[in-house]
């Protein structure tokens, strides 16, 4: 059950001297630490199957895909830390060259959504993505094998256009990131 720990707002600063609980995963939303289990083996594997079918889509666009790594928005004091995200290869680059977390937003998160997330905390991560300029949020509910996409306007203004194939354009409730035990 995901929830925030009970403590006094914090900064990003302060986050990044945050020692988590073991089995805990934890992410800076808003100035409050929000702590969830570890995922269970259906979201891992809807999240190895999205980020296979995205990387093969974009492989050689000026994109890549990534899980799990914490993304720094220090103007919002937030380090959400999405299932799978896509951003420009310059971008991924100059992170790992400074050893740093990511400060810009990524143009696509795949947030995969378990009983233990909150409404409120959902939205807040959406309004937090869309707000510093994330082009694309898409909110994926294993259970009922549904996704549901939100996308801004900065996506066009920018010039971001993730050239996705079908089935990853339109209708994605049959997308195959559904399949269990693909590789």
């Amino acid at each position: 059950m995901s929830s925030a720990l009970q403590s006094p707002p914090i900064t990003v600063e302060q986050y990044e001297r945050f020692e988590g609980y073991r089995g805990l995963k934890d992410e800076l939303i808003n100035r409050e630490i929000c702590l969830s289990p570890q995922p269970k083996p259906l979201h891992q594997q809807i999240a190895k199957n999205i980020n296979r079918l995205l990387d093969t889509a974009l492989h050689d666009q000026i994109y890549t895909v990534q899980q799990n790594s914490n993304i720094r928005f220090l103007g919002a004091n937030s380090m959400p830390s999405p299932d799978v995200f896509v951003i420009t290869k310059q971008d991924w680059q100059r992170a790992c060259e400074s050893d740093d977390y990511l400060s810009v937003p990524p143009i696509l998160v795949v947030e995969i959504l378990s009983p233990a997330n909150r409404k409120r905390r959902v939205e807040a991560k959406v309004a937090l993505y869309s707000s510093r300029g994330g082009a694309e949020v898409w909110l994926v509910y294993p259970k009922s094998r549904k996704t549901v996409i939100h996308r801004t306007d900065f996506e066009v203004a920018a010039g971001y256009k993730i050239p996705l194939p079908p089935p990853l354009t339109g209708s994605v409730e049959a997308a195959p990131f559904f399949a269990i035990g693909t590789a």
